[in-house]
C-alpha cells in the first residue's frame, strides 16, 4: 500500500507523478502516471490518498475513451482527492541531456546557379 502525498503536473495538466510512502517499510517513492497505472492493474501495488483529518480514498485507473488516467474514488470529501495534494518537490531533478557541440556546417562550393558564363 502506497499512502500518496504528492503530485507533478505535466504541462497539459494532467498527472505526470505521484510520490507517496511505502506503508511496509516508510520509504519514498515516485510513480509516473503510466507506472502507476501499470501497478494498478496488474495488482502489485494499491494507491490511498489520506488528509489530515484521517479522510482516505483509494486510487483507481479510469478511462475516458481515449487515455487511462488516475482518479480517487469518489467519497463526497473533497480534501482527499489527487489533486488537493502538494506538489512533490523533494524528487530528484533529472539530469539535462548533454547538446552536442556545435559544428558549423561547411560552405557547399559548386556551380554558379544563375550566372552566364564570360567567354
Amino acid at each position: 500500500m502506497i499512502y500518496l502525498n504528492c503530485i507533478k503536473h505535466a504541462p497539459n495538466g494532467s498527472i505526470a507523478i505521484v510520490g507517496g510512502t511505502d506503508g511496509v517499510n516508510g520509504t519514498q517513492k515516485h510513480y509516473t502516471e503510466a507506472e502507476a497505472i501499470e501497478a494498478i492493474d496488474a495488482g502489485t501495488e494499491s494507491f490511498l490518498v489520506r488528509d489530515a483529518s484521517g479522510h482516505h480514498a483509494s486510487v483507481r485507473v479510469a478511462h475516458n475513451g481515449v487515455r487511462h488516467f488516475l482518479e480517487t474514488h469518489r467519497d463526497g470529501v473533497k480534501t482527499d482527492n489527487l489533486g488537493r495534494l502538494p506538489i512533490c518537490h523533494h524528487m530528484p531533478i533529472p539530469a539535462p541531456i548533454p547538446t552536442p557541440p556545435y559544428r558549423p556546417v561547411p560552405v557547399q562550393r559548386g556551380h554558379a546557379v544563375g550566372r552566364t558564363r564570360r567567354s
